[in-house]
C-alpha cells in the first residue's frame, strides 16, 4: 500500500475480449437493438414521426440497395426508397409482431420493386452502379451456397449485376433476398408468401440463366 492506494489493483486488461465474452456482447448488442427497435415500432404505431425516422435511418441503406439491384437505376432506386417508407408508414399500424419487422419491410419493398420493374417497356437497358467513370473496382459477390454457383464466384458483382438485369422480377428478387440479403430460404418464402419449393424453384431456374447470361461474351464484355 502506498500513498492510501492499494498496490496491485489498478491494472487494466487490455487487447480483445476473449471470443466466449466477444460472443456475449454481440448477443447483447442484437438484443439491445431489437428492444430499441421494438420501441421505435410501438411509438410509431401511436403516431410518433420521429420514432418512424429512427426506423428509416436504420433501414434506409438496405432498402434503397435492395430497389437499386431491383431496379438498376440510382434515381428510380431513390424514389421506390421513398415510395416504400411511406407504404411503411402508411401501413405501421397493421404490422403485427408475429414476424420480424426486416420481413414485413423487405416484403414492401420487393413487392414494390416487382411493380414497378413490370410497368417498363421490355428492352431498355439503365446503366446500373459503378458503371460510371472512375468507379471503385467491383467486389467479388459473396454467395452461401457452393456447387450451384462456381460460375458466380469467378465473376465480378458487376458482371452478375448486368445478368441480373436479365431475369424476371420474380427470380431477381429471390437471388436478392437469398445472396446479397444473405437470408434463409425460410425468410424469402415468408417475405414472397409463396411455398418453400417455388422459392427454390425461382432461385436455380435464375441460376441456370445466369450462368447462361454469364457463359455468354456479349454479356460477360468478353
Amino acid at each position: 500500500m502506498e500513498g492510501g492506494r492499494i498496490e496491485g489493483h489498478t491494472e487494466k486488461v487490455h487487447g480483445p475480449l476473449p471470443g466466449s465474452a466477444w460472443t456475449a456482447a454481440s448477443a447483447l448488442g442484437k438484443a439491445h437493438d431489437a428492444v430499441q427497435e421494438t420501441s421505435w415500432i410501438r411509438s410509431s404505431q401511436r403516431g410518433d414521426t420521429l420514432a418512424f425516422n429512427r426506423l428509416v435511418l436504420k433501414w434506409e441503406g438496405t432498402v434503397y440497395n435492395v430497389a437499386l439491384r431491383m431496379l438498376r437505376d440510382p434515381s428510380e432506386a431513390s424514389e421506390a426508397s421513398q415510395d416504400i417508407f411511406l407504404l411503411a408508414y402508411r401501413n405501421i399500424r397493421r404490422f403485427r409482431a408475429e414476424s420480424r419487422f426486416s420481413t414485413w419491410l423487405y416484403r414492401i419493398a420487393i413487392n414494390h420493386c416487382i411493380s414497378r420493374a413490370r410497368r417498363r417497356p421490355p428492352g431498355i437497358h439503365i446503366p446500373l452502379e459503378g458503371e460510371e467513370p472512375n468507379a471503385p473496382p467491383p467486389e467479388p459477390l459473396r454467395v452461401a451456397e457452393t456447387q450451384e454457383v462456381e460460375l458466380l464466384r469467378s465473376e465480378t458483382r458487376r458482371q452478375v449485376q448486368q445478368a441480373l438485369a436479365l431475369l424476371p422480377p420474380e427470380q431477381r428478387a429471390v437471388i436478392e433476398l437469398k445472396f446479397f440479403q444473405e437470408l434463409t430460404f425460410e425468410d424469402i418464402a415468408e417475405i414472397l408468401e409463396v411455398p418453400l419449393s417455388t422459392i427454390k424453384s425461382r432461385l436455380y431456374s435464375g441460376l441456370d440463366l445466369l450462368k447462361s447470361r454469364l457463359g455468354d461474351p456479349r454479356t460477360s464484355g468478353g
